[in-house]
């Protein structure tokens, strides 16, 4: 039986075609709504499988507040727009939703991203039901496993950090027998006794006693992300002094209610602002009963033999990656998680990051492991050239085509496709590309015939593509398309604290190369790399090493051509030409905050602009202006 299907749209002649061709297909569809509210009462009676979804509707609630009851009642939607500036982007995009279609699309068009948005929302749910799953297995395994405290709690702790990230963990019954665990790379972890933080703090036992006192303890599960946790923070006490000392800016607690009356609490601790959400909780509070059953009995702990900090797990596919820092290791994780999908992966960061190195990693831990991985450069290649690049040719499809021609997505069957610089390809191939992703079949130019493809797409970036989608330069729909799953990857100014390991390396690299038997670099040099901004980040370092290594005579580098730091210079924006939107945009705004946000009636803003009120308030919702921006 075909799922139940609610329309949200408020244009009447685009409903009912919508309705047509999902009756055809052999949807039930269980309504037609023009607004939230109407869209609510026919949900209280019968509850979709499934919501197409307008953003901008009749009355005061938008397509994007329905959105968010939707993706609370676990129910999936797809937004139907023809509207895509910044603005309505990032709103839609913290929705989740299961799919995206630009208005006007074809009939096609829609039934594949309804089957592509089906397979996604269950896929997504089956796969957090297996990922919880295996949680609790490890869990119960450690548990029976272990009988030292300490290295039951680290082993626990490491079962956690694919689930709820953390870059310091601390466990026990908030006293100075507390047990932290430091992580400090890949798999890799500090032990932080008593002992060991009294050294890192240099505080006596005394003054860590009298903050454990000044703690104030949850006695409920609580996150606290940036200047929440940094509000908690403000008085002296534990928290405050694991804050400072590790730098850490979001803090997950949870407390397990023992049978006793007494609370065992896990402690998150990460040093990125928005870490912990509620689902979070959520997850913790379904596997408390296992955790409970052990930690109840504080009278049955078995003294810990001396404990190891465990070393760290040799990926080969991590090999070359040079550095430690929780922004690179947050990378490390996320690349975990996504390599065995087929989930479309989209690589952002600045020029030099090393994006082709981790799509290669994604590649090398899937399943496509050993099937081709096929890199194209979306930049490098002549516009009139990327489709028969991308698609391949038959003989005499165009002048020069002397014979056929496989492209890349051929190339890749089985294997991994990695699209470089993908915000580079012109518009008429992203419609192109768009369909290859829905149908997974491609036609060679010159050719009718469609082939089938099966290809994992990973794509990268420097450019901000969310810009590029409000400015009309990428299609909203292949943005939400690849953009499944995001990899942020730092720049080298934000990691700096790999800059040392990350310029020996190549320095042992060029050594190999060139011969040489250089040994090490100055202090003063060191110094000057880490105040530097670099703006072309690795592969700027490894420049600067390379003409290093070449011009040094002597076992170390004494001298390198880095410019002077310009952390300290005030940052010039380049100036860009706003387009025709945004012009209309800013005058509509400013016209409307002279006359108070008044549309109607005599010196109101659709008599200033000489426009009729409807016509005016139709531009407003094309461009995305709402009350906040006329108060």
């Amino acid at each position: 039986m075909k799922e139940k299907i609610l329309i949200v749209e408020d244009q009447f002649v685009e409903a009912d075609y919508l309705r047509l061709i999902l009756v055809k297909a052999g949807y039930e569809v269980i309504g037609i709504a023009r607004s939230v509210v109407k869209a609510q009462e026919i949900m209280k009676q019968t509850t979709p499988d499934l919501v197409l979804l307008d953003i901008f509707l009749k009355g005061k609630l938008t397509g994007i507040d329905l959105a968010l009851q939707l993706k609370n009642d676990n129910i999936a939607f797809i937004y139907l727009s023809a509207n895509s500036n910044e603005e309505v982007l990032t709103a839609a995009k913290a929705t989740q939703p299961s799919g995206f279609l630009v208005k006007p699309f074809r009939e096609k068009d829609l039934l594949v991203t309804l089957e592509i948005a089906q397979y996604r929302h269950h896929h997504i749910q089956e796969s957090a039901l297996n990922k919880e799953s295996t949680l609790q297995q490890q869990l119960t395994h450690i548990i029976s496993a272990y009988k030292g405290r300490e290295q039951k709690l680290a082993e626990i702790g490491k079962a956690f950090q694919s689930h709820i990230p953390f870059d310091l963990i601390v466990a026990g019954f908030n006293s100075t027998e507390d047990i932290g665990f430091l992580r400090i790379g890949y798999d890799q972890y500090q032990t932080i006794r008593i002992k060991e933080l009294l050294t890192i703090t240099g505080l006596t036992m005394a003054e860590v006693v009298t903050l454990s006192a000044n703690t104030i303890i949850d006695t409920t599960a609580m996150w606290y992300n940036d200047d929440a946790f940094e509000k908690i923070c403000k008085q002296p006490s534990l928290k405050k002094l694991y804050a400072n000392t590790f730098q850490m800016r979001s803090h997950l607690s949870f407390p397990l209610h023992l049978p006793d009356g007494t609370f065992f609490h896990f402690s998150f601790y990460s040093r990125r602002p928005d870490t912990y959400h509620a689902d979070h909780i959520s997850l913790f509070r379904r596997l408390e009963p296992i955790l409970v059953a052990d930690m109840s009995d504080r009278k049955k702990v078995v003294p810990d033999t001396a404990f190891k900090n465990t070393e760290i797990t040799n990926i080969k596919a991590f090999e070359g990656i040079i550095g430690k820092s929780h922004l690179l290791l947050n990378v490390f994780d996320h690349i975990i998680q996504v390599a065995p999908a087929d989930t479309s992966v989209l690589i952002m960061g600045e020029s030099g990051t090393g994006k082709e190195r981790i799509a290669d990693c994604i590649h090398q831990l899937s399943p496509r492991k050993g099937q081709p991985f096929i890199k194209v450069n979306c930049a490098a290649l002549p516009a009139s050239l990327i489709e028969s690049e991308l698609f391949g040719h038959e003989k005499g499809a165009f002048t020069g085509a002397i014979e056929r021609r496989t492209g890349k997505f051929e190339q890749a069957d089985k294997g991994t496709i990695f699209l470089d610089e993908i915000g580079e390809m012109p518009l008429e191939l992203q419609v192109k590309l768009l369909r290859v992703l829905q149908e997974k079949e491609i036609e060679r130019v010159g050719s009718n015939t469609p082939i089938k493809v099966d290809v994992r797409i990973i794509t990268a970036t420097n450019r901000n593509l969310e810009k590029e989608v409000a400015e009309g330069r990428f299609r909203l729909d292949l943005y939400y398309r690849l953009n499944v799953f995001p990899l942020i990857l730092p720049a080298l100014r934000d990691r700096t604290e790999d800059i040392p390991a990350l310029a020996y390396h190549f320095m042992n690299y060029y050594n190999r190369k060139t011969g040489k038997k250089i040994t090490g670099l100055s202090d003063k040099i060191l110094k000057n790399m880490m105040a530097y901004h670099w703006p072309g980040n690795i592969r700027e370092l490894e420049h600067v090493i390379e003409r290093s290594v070449l011009l040094t005579n002597g076992t170390t580098i004494e001298d390198a051509l880095i410019p002077v730091s310009r952390k300290t210079e005030p940052v010039v924006e380049e100036v860009r030409m706003k387009t025709i939107h945004e012009n209309e945009r800013d005058y509509i705004i400013t016209v409307l905050k002279k006359c108070n946000g008044r549309i109607w009636g005599a010196g109101a803003a659709a008599e200033v602009l000489n426009i009729p009120p409807s016509t005016l308030k139709s531009k407003m919702k094309k461009l995305g202006i709402k009350k906040e921006y006329i108060v």
